[in-house]
């Protein structure tokens, strides 16, 4: 059965093709309904095999170029929790192998850029992105805990934090995963998954601290000009 590996080979070239560029051969709205209707559909697939879980991926790189109000589509109709569903999948996967590699880029970056940007154009998608990172039942102890790092008043510019590491990250969750690729040694891996806790964290740079660390976030908030990086650092 080559159903899947056909259906990626599509997806890859409607990516290659564009289908948001200007040109009198652009699909009509009515086209672009079904294709979105039909991207969620593949999605929600069983992961049977590693062939279904390519075809997720083309579907992502498709997302890239979606544009805003689709987000209200895929969280109306189940499209969100795949999304995460493959972000987990694809950062334990890079964590697994414990070392740098030249597809690691190619391997998280859309995922995150793709999340990124739904949860930009959507409050509610936001959320449920937040939850699955910094998930509900562990919020108290962590609010506790920041509350007692924050009234330490120890604070770098705008920041009124300077925990060097991250309050709550228990080894193995999400959220230590992606706290972990924060430092890659690949900067597009780093960057993309630093936006996008940048925006779960409501661009709040004590709140990032809090929840990242001052070690792991400090580059990132380098670049954003929210901290002094020493002489001699790249942004």
């Amino acid at each position: 059965d080559r159903r899947s590996e056909m259906a990626s080979e599509i997806l890859r070239s409607l990516f290659a093709v564009d289908v948001r560029r200007a040109s009198k051969y652009l699909p009509s709205n009515d086209t672009m309904t079904k294709i979105g209707v039909i991207l969620c559909d593949l999605l929600k697939l069983p992961n049977v095999d590693d062939r279904v879980h390519q075809c997720k991926l083309a579907v992502v790189a498709l997302l890239l170029n979606a544009p805003e109000e689709y987000s209200g589509y895929l969280l109306a109709n189940g499209g969100i929790i795949p999304l995460i569903d493959i972000m987990k999948y694809q950062a334990s996967a890079i964590i697994a192998r414990k070392r740098s590699r030249p597809d690691d880029a190619a391997s998280i970056v859309p995922i995150m850029l793709v999340l990124g940007k739904l949860a930009q154009a959507n409050e509610t998608v936001l959320k449920m992105i937040r939850d699955e990172v910094f998930p509900l039942d562990a919020e108290k102890a962590f609010e506790e805990m920041a509350f007692a790092e924050v009234t330490k008043k120890k604070s770098e510019g705008k920041v009124k934090a300077k925990n060097m590491a991250p309050l709550d990250a228990p080894i193995g969750t999400l959220r230590w995963k992606l706290i972990r690729l924060m430092t890659w040694t690949e900067s597009n891996v780093k960057r993309s998954v630093c936006e996008l806790l940048w925006t779960l964290c409501g661009q709040d740079s004590t709140q990032f601290i809090l929840r990242t660390g001052f070690g792991n976030a400090i580059h990132f908030l380098g670049i954003k000009g929210i901290v002094n990086l020493p002489a001699g650092v790249d942004t």
